[in-house]
């Protein structure tokens, strides 16, 4: 298993399994959006999850302030319960280290049970919850990284 940038070979893999109502030159246009390093002067990255060549899913790390940076990591459907997803919480774990950022936030839907078994498996603290736009209930995740 290996992280890395998206590049213009993941594009198929990008509509089929997340962006399928998008053509390829809008999937070039986001890979190459997120390849800059940076959104709104605030840190942000976004990396494949790839295993035996073929893109699995897809792992986003933003800074929230100058304390914390949120991860989002997501696995495609066919790839699920497989262990990527823990691969890539531990890689969002030792980026948000090597950054120094003092917190890593992370957000589960609350009946994703798999997501929340692994986020306390790696020590981070359920914080609150709330509705999102989308009328979903998520528990929003903390992790201490550094004592200040």
């Amino acid at each position: 298993m290996i992280i890395r940038h998206f590049e213009i070979k993941d594009i198929k893999a990008l509509q089929k399994y997340r962006y399928p109502d998008k053509n390829d030159l809008e999937v070039l246009k986001m890979i190459n959006e997120w390849n800059m390093g940076g959104c709104s002067g605030r840190y942000f990255e976004m990396f494949s999850a790839v295993h035996a060549g073929q893109v699995v899913g897809e792992i986003s790390l933003h800074e929230n302030t100058k304390d914390s940076v949120s991860v989002g990591i997501h696995i495609f459907e066919p790839f699920r319960k497989k262990g990527y997803g823990t691969f890539c919480l531990k890689f969002a774990i030792k980026k948000a280290l090597e950054l120094k950022y003092p917190y890593l936030i992370c957000l589960a839907e609350k009946n994703n049970l798999i997501a929340k078994h692994t986020l306390i498996k790696h020590s981070f603290v359920p914080m609150n919850d709330f509705i999102n736009p989308k009328g979903a209930e998520i528990t929003n995740y903390k992790l201490a990284l550094l004592k200040k």
